[in-house]
This record gives structure tokens, C-alpha cells and sequence, in this order.
């Protein structure tokens, strides 16, 4: 077991030292930690109380079931871990697409990013046919790319969101309102 617990001492050095870690940079340990709980198991199942009663291996088949439960309880009720940021997502962007999809018109959907908000709860992603698309998502920038945006894509509706703030009301865009067609 010395090889096991050197690549994991050696890895998890290699991970704190990288100043942006992301837990994917771990994926090397999966099958180490694998390995030692595999080994963990083996040595509980030796357990016995006071010398004479042998716990060991129903402690052993008691955590692989609780274990196997656990994963199928969490599959059944949709269960994700909360500390993965991409884990379910954010369900507002989602209502905001069903909403505007039974909208009559094309349109487009500025967002308005707070400064410092998390670049990983991004808004803006589209499709590949862009112009053909009945709903499109921008981030906002300066006045002057944002009328030129507006320009091009001038049949859209334009709404303004803000993820940070109530980021399900979709705001008609201030600056755009006296060139949007309704």
C-alpha cells in the first residue's frame, strides 16, 4: 500500500499548489481513493468486539448496502452535489426560455453581469443558427456595441435581465425601447 498512499500524498500536494484548483484536478486520485476504501473494507471486515465476536464483516456488507442505497435514493429523487456549481443549473434561465418561446416575435435577451459575478453561471450560450433563432442571449457591453447589436438584429424584441438581482422579470431594454418593433 505504500505506492497508493505516496500517489495520493503526492498528487494532493500537486493540487493545493495550484492557486485556481477545480475539483476535476483530483480525477488522478479517483481510482487511488478507490483503492484504499477497497483496502479500508478489507480491514474492517477483521474487526472483532472484545477480542472473540466477529463484527467485521457485517460492518463491512452494512456499508457497501448503505452506500448502495444512498446512490439510488440520490438517482431516484434527482439529488446532485451542491458544491458542483454546473450540478442542476439555475432553473431561471430555463422558465425564461419557456416564457419567451410561446411568445409571439424573435427576441433578444441582454444580460446585465454584476461586476464580480461568477463567470461560471453563465446565461450566454446560444445555438449554432443565430439569426434564424427565435431567442437569443448577449452579455451587455459598452452603449455603443450594445446599439450595434441592436441594429443587426432590429425585428427582436429586447429584454434586459439581471442574474444577480430578480433573474426571472425580464425588463424591456431601456436604451432599445424607442427602436424595438412590437
Amino acid at each position: 500500500m505504500r505506492l497508493p498512499v505516496a500517489t495520493l500524498l503526492i498528487v494532493t500536494a500537486g493540487f493545493f499548489s495550484v492557486i485556481w484548483s477545480m475539483p476535476h484536478y483530483a480525477a488522478p486520485l479517483t481510482c487511488v481513493i478507490v483503492l484504499l476504501l477497497v483496502q479500508a473494507i478489507r480491514h474492517v471486515r477483521t474487526m472483532r468486539v472484545f477480542g472473540r465476536r466477529p463484527v467485521g464483516a457485517a460492518l463491512s456488507r452494512a456499508a457497501v448496502v448503505l452506500l448502495a442505497v444512498d446512490a439510488a435514493l440520490g438517482v431516484a429523487h434527482g439529488v446532485c452535489d451542491p458544491l458542483r456549481w454546473a450540478c442542476t443549473g439555475d432553473p431561471s434561465r430555463a422558465a425564461i426560455i419557456e416564457r419567451l418561446s410561446h411568445a409571439p416575435g424573435k427576441h433578444l435577451v441582454i444580460v446585465r453581469y454584476p461586476e464580480g459575478y461568477n463567470v461560471h453561471n453563465d446565461w450566454v450560450f446560444n445555438g449554432a443558427e443565430i439569426d434564424s433563432a427565435k431567442l437569443l442571449w448577449a452579455r451587455e457591453t459598452n452603449p455603443q456595441q450594445n446599439q450595434k447589436l441592436f441594429d443587426y438584429f432590429k425585428d427582436r424584441r429586447i429584454w434586459l435581465i439581471k442574474p444577480e438581482e430578480n433573474n426571472t422579470e425580464l425588463i424591456p431594454y431601456p436604451l432599445a425601447a424607442a427602436t424595438q418593433k412590437h
